[in-house]
């Protein structure tokens, strides 16, 4: 995650190592799964991210299709190995009739591939025909989540699928969902640099704005560690910090309270050396000055981001480590975190169990388009890697970019912003189409390149934020807040995060 150098809202930095996708695809795609009407299997982890806590209102309801209607009943008979196969691949529509008029807030659907690059709702009111929701990629897995409609008819439009491929969907599912209660609060966590606290670029009354959702910043890339188990404080990129001074910290920490005193802080503490991290010879010097940083400056928690041991010994280290500094502060209602991607993640039982939050690094996971954090690759699939690794929910936080990837070789090493300072971003390759909430690719000019870049818009920030509510995860994170449009903007990020928040959780 902190390799993610975007020091500014105009620059970018390289690219790390592009993950290997056939990785992700062994470690994480099963083939088929329960629907509603199927009895669960064994992996009952699996099973429960799989379903929604409702009830589904396409029980009872008529289903119709555009053609090959002799199968469009296999997309509600809760058997994901059936599926609906339309014979076109332009045009093509599923309509859901209700007996009555019925009211829903989410939509769940299941792909037969990973082929449709996009879909949108409509539904029939007493106003006539409506669209209220359009989305790209539908894929295995796709929570759709939006303000409760009251219709009599949902239509479920096709507007697109790859090349020589066939539009295919195997279960449509309609719900109504009332707020969740949440026992203890669910978390907003968002990065800022240290740094970012003395950047001009900074708008006091947009961060403000952005603590009403956020409830926990990270300030990242200033506090490190030696082979002795010594903390050092380095402002990166300047070339005038103290090594041996917390002022940049005490600094940002001032700022942050003076916008609102009651969010929380945390510390991200990195290996300065990788290969000379000293651990577990430096374990206990290094916990002890840890537990006194954290006293000393009052925050509320550590995360560590060390990307990544490489072997079983490492991983043991490194969790002992986290455990010895939970001994310390724990008790004090401090937390402990750790930020990881969905692969070869090496911690033991105990280790899972005595972490506080994982931040899942949902993002540079990329698909066969070029995506670095669709719904599947950067929300679905993460999630249940680490459930079935053994985390429960209520300790893993689902990340989310607020930055984007070109999907261009020539311009990889760019990592675009997502708010470009009021220039101008489109929806489409001919500049015609404005970009919106609705869309998760912007094509723009960047570092003077045109480039097609794939972002999380405002709608995929409210669907993933909605698919952690309705499983019971700790919260959503967001990497980083200087670069999401402002919060009176409906393609803002964190502004998407509060409202579904306020519409799915009950207060």
């Amino acid at each position: 995650m902190r390799g993610k150098k975007i020091a500014s809202l105009t620059v970018a930095a390289m690219l790390c190592a592009v993950i290997c996708l056939a990785a992700l695809t062994a470690c994480n795609d099963t083939a088929s799964v329960a629907g509603k009407g199927v009895e669960k299997p064994e992996n009952v982890f699996v099973n429960d991210l799989d379903t929604v806590d409702g009830t589904d209102l396409t029980d009872g309801a008529t289903v119709s299709t555009s053609s090959a209607h002799e199968s469009a009943a296999n997309l509600t008979d809760g058997d994901t190995d059936t599926a609906w196969t339309a014979e076109g691949i332009d045009g093509e529509c599923i309509t859901i009739t209700f007996d009555t008029a019925v009211t829903f807030n989410t939509v769940v659907l299941r792909e037969n591939g990973n082929y449709i690059t996009g879909f949108r709702f409509e539904a029939e009111t007493e106003d006539g025909r409506e669209e209220f929701y359009r989305q790209d990629r539908m894929e295995r897995y796709r929570y759709c989540s939006f303000d409760a409609v009251t219709a009599t008819k949902l239509y479920i439009s096709i507007d697109g699928v790859n090349e020589g491929r066939n539009i295919s969907v195997s279960e449509v599912e309609v719900y109504n969902l009332a707020p969740k209660t949440y026992e203890d609060e669910f978390r907003v966590f968002a990065y800022y640099n240290v740094g970012d606290f003395r950047d001009p670029a900074l708008d006091k009354a947009q961060l403000t704005a952005q603590l009403d959702v956020v409830t926990d910043i990270i300030l990242f890339e200033y506090v490190y560690w030696n082979a002795e188990g010594e903390l050092t404080f380095t402002q990166r990129d300047s070339e005038s910090a103290d090594v041996a001074s917390t002022a940049y910290l005490e600094e940002a920490i001032a700022y942050i309270k003076s916008c609102n005193p009651d969010v929380r802080i945390c510390l991200d503490i990195l290996p300065g050396n990788k290969a000379a991290h000293g651990l577990p010879e430096c374990t206990e010097n290094l916990t002890n000055n840890i537990a006194d940083l954290v006293r000393e400056l009052d925050v509320d928690g550590v995360e560590f981001d060390w990307e990544y041991p490489s072997t079983p010994s490492e991983w043991k280290a490194y969790g002992d480590m986290m455990l010895a500094l939970k001994e310390k502060i724990g008790e004090e209602g401090r937390y402990v975190s750790v930020a990881l991607s969905n692969f070869n993640v090496g911690f033991d039982k105990e280790h899972i169990e005595g972490i506080d939050f994982v931040q899942i690094m949902g993002y540079d996971r990329f698909d066969p388009d070029g995506n670095n954090s669709s719904f599947r690759s950067g929300a679905y699939l993460p999630m249940r890697y680490f459930v079935n690794l053994g985390f429960k929910p209520s300790q893993l936080v689902a990340g989310m970019p607020a930055y984007g990837r070109p999907d261009n070789e020539t311009v990889g090493e760019y990592w675009t912003n997502y708010y470009h300072n009021g220039g101008e971003v489109w929806a489409d390759e001919d500049r015609t189409q404005e970009f919106t909430k609705w869309d998760n690719v912007q094509y723009l000019t960047y570092g003077g390149i045109d480039m097609k870049v794939y972002v999380t818009g405002g709608a995929m920030a409210y669907d993933k934020t909605a698919y952690a509510i309705e499983q019971d995860f700790a919260g959503v994170m967001v990497f980083r807040n200087l670069i999401d449009y402002p919060m009176d903007d409906d393609r803002s990020v964190i502004r998407a995060i509060g409202e579904a928040i306020d519409a799915l959780i009950a207060q």
